[in-house]
């Protein structure tokens, strides 16, 4: 808390401050119910740097929008799976000698990450607060701060997008599979990652809603995979969706030797720090 003795913060400082503040009392409890005096007591500023730094409240919680809107989004936690699809593919390298195997755990890593994915995502006070500005920055009255929040609600899910775009591109590329043409390079990943975050987005507001019939999962021989394995029907229709976009690149030879190249790159991989 703030007290006599402190010594006065920046204009910048308290903006930081009261903002994350406010953000995270709004992740613990929504949006409509934060106060502005609150949150001058809760980041521990004075009320005189507070009203220094926004003569009105209105502005303030402009500010707080634009500042949700830049963190809001679906979160995307395949960087983060990279060890554990690694340690998956590892443990079937032995018998990766048909294209029926490499299809199967094609499949299967499709089945964990996004299943994951989903997960967290859905749990996520990030996802809340995208459903909610989605929802509504339409309706925001003052034209600057629609348009600010606007440009930062774009602006996250192009940086989600790049990031599953890199991660597809990624194990496609050690799976020996290819864009399906006219398709190519980073713009057909960024395309795909484009159409599976879209049916993500269908899935999570449809359990939103309370369906929990596409989060229930029962077995499934699914897309070609040798073997059965539980499958909620949100996860097999964001998989659908992104093995609409790939097939087995012909001139992939699954030898000992791609086999082995594979296996140290996913080693390399494994042992990586997951990004900040």
């Amino acid at each position: 808390m703030y007290s006599v003795g402190m010594a006065r913060m920046s204009d910048r400082e308290t903006e930081k401050r009261m903002l994350d503040t406010a953000v995270s009392l709004i992740n613990e409890r929504g949006i409509a119910s934060i106060a502005f005096d609150e949150v001058i007591r809760e980041a521990g500023v004075s009320r005189t740097s507070a009203y220094r730094r926004w003569a009105g409240k209105d502005r303030f919680y402009a500010d707080v929008l634009i500042k949700l809107a830049h963190g809001a989004g679906l979160p995307g936690p395949e960087a983060h799976l990279g060890p554990v699809l690694s340690r998956l593919v590892l443990d079937r390298s032995d018998s990766l000698d048909s294209p029926d195997e490499v299809r199967s755990l094609l499949v299967e890593i499709l089945r964990v990450s996004i299943t994951a994915d989903l997960d967290l995502v859905s749990s996520s006070p990030q996802w809340r607060t995208y459903q909610l500005l989605l929802g509504s920055y339409q309706g925001i009255e003052d034209p600057e701060v629609r348009r600010a929040v606007t440009e930062a609600l774009a602006d996250t899910d192009r940086r989600v997008a790049e990031l599953r775009a890199r991660v597809y591109a990624q194990f496609t590329a050690l799976l020996g599979y290819r864009l399906r043409a006219p398709l190519s390079g980073p713009e057909g990943f960024e395309f795909m990652s484009r159409a599976s975050g879209a049916t993500m987005t269908g899935v999570l507001a449809r359990n939103s809603l309370g369906d929990t019939e596409i989060r229930t999962p029962r077995p499934m021989r699914a897309f070609g995979a040798n073997v059965a394995a539980d499958w909620a029907p949100g996860a097999y229709m964001v998989a659908a969706t992104v093995l609409t976009y790939i097939e087995p690149d012909p001139g992939v030879v699954w030898d000992r030797r791609r086999i082995d190249d594979m296996v140290a790159a996913l080693r390399d991989l494994q042992h990586a720090a997951p990004p900040q």
